[in-house]
């Protein structure tokens, strides 16, 4: 497990056993390779189909402008849960390349693209979402299920919360978005979603203290909701 606050050479342990990697805008790499231009427009095509199984209709699509690498397009898809209507934004782009997973560990997704649902869309929800997405391209590393992203040392809150200044990464609980390995492989490499979730700094204590499944134990007991509430308290 990992939590990016800036690159280090001997990075911290947490007493949870997380790594703390530290990272700085002098370590941001401007040295990314892209794919060829038709294998972009194939996998993009390829991720549009599962999409569409998955949610079906795009409702809108946030076009990434300029000549990024990659190219990190942001979908909307309106649904509905116990009659409630909510949006779901998801990336298209972040599985272009395969992240380098380190050799020593065995599991985590090579290509993944993020996920996150709210009652109303912001620009700060698409923003967040594509800085996360090039995140690990640019620094030439790897987000995975449990990895936590501050908001900034010291980290300030997300859209509109006090206290929620930190994005956890763990698997979608929506069920028909946990599909999307069997629905999407790109040369060979299944494709999976990182929910994204906004924590606050106690639970991200918590986390690193004894692990991120003591956060998901949390969720259970206040039943938290997928849909992104700014207003909620924290758990701990």
């Amino acid at each position: 497990m990992f939590d990016f606050f800036g690159k280090k050479k001997d990075p911290e342990v947490s007493p949870g056993g997380s790594v703390i990697h530290r990272y700085s805008l002098a370590s941001w790499s401007s040295g990314r390779t892209g794919i060829p231009e038709e294998t972009a427009a194939q996998f993009a095509e390829a991720r549009h189909a599962a999409y569409g199984k998955i949610f079906c209709d795009v409702d809108q699509v946030f076009a990434e402008p300029g000549q990024t690498v990659p190219r990190v397009d942001v979908r909307s898809y309106r649904r509905k849960m116990k009659g409630d209507s909510f949006s779901t934004l998801v990336t298209s782009g972040m599985s272009d390349s395969p992240m380098p997973i380190p050799r020593k560990l065995e599991g985590p997704a090579k290509r993944v693209e993020l996920i996150f649902y709210c009652s109303e869309i912001k620009v700060e929800h698409v923003e967040t979402l594509r800085w996360v997405a090039h995140f690990p391209h640019d620094q030439r590393t790897w987000v995975g299920v449990g990895h936590t992203i501050p908001n900034g040392n010291p980290p300030t809150p997300f859209w509109g919360s006090s206290i929620l200044d930190t994005l956890l990464l763990i698997p979608p609980i929506i069920t028909p978005d946990q599909r999307l390995p069997q629905e999407l492989t790109l040369e060979g490499d299944a494709v999976e979603f990182l929910w994204v979730v906004p924590i606050s700094s106690a639970e991200c204590g918590l986390k690193l203290a004894k692990g991120w499944t003591s956060i998901m134990d949390l969720f259970d007991k206040h039943r938290h909701p997928p849909v992104f509430d700014p207003k909620r308290p924290s758990y701990v």
